[in-house]
């Protein structure tokens, strides 16, 4: 985790009165290690990062291997414990790879019905 991110987690804590979650957010982060100067980071910065990282989880699910869109409907959302367990990822990519799979042997049944009709009607 980016230092300043963490310097910044831990000076919001301390503000809101949750010292013991700072200290630990702070010991976790080793944050005293670091120079960053916490005037320098932006509100909401650490909250920023981590909707961004869920957003990353759930486009990373909800996208096929050539880089569409599983079915084209909106992507899932994911809880915050769900976004960081990898189980739940895989499943949910198994999920809509399944169903994608479904929907084609759909569509080729569909069509091959279709050729079929056309031939028996000539």
């Amino acid at each position: 985790m980016r230092p300043d991110i963490c310097l910044y987690g831990t000076q919001q804590h301390h503000i809101q009165g949750f010292s013991h979650s700072a200290f630990t957010f702070g010991i976790e982060s080793h944050i005293s290690q670091s120079n960053i100067n916490g005037a320098l980071v932006p509100p909401a910065a650490l909250i920023s990062i981590i909707q961004k990282g869920l957003q990353y989880v759930e486009a990373e699910v909800s996208i096929n291997e050539d880089g569409t869109l599983f079915d084209g409907r909106p992507i899932e959302s994911l809880s915050l414990i769900d976004a960081v367990m990898p189980d739940v990822v895989q499943t949910r990519q198994q999920a809509y790879r399944d169903k994608l799979a479904q929907q084609q042997a759909a569509a080729a049944a569909a069509a091959a019905a279709a050729a079929s009709q056309q031939g028996s009607a000539k």
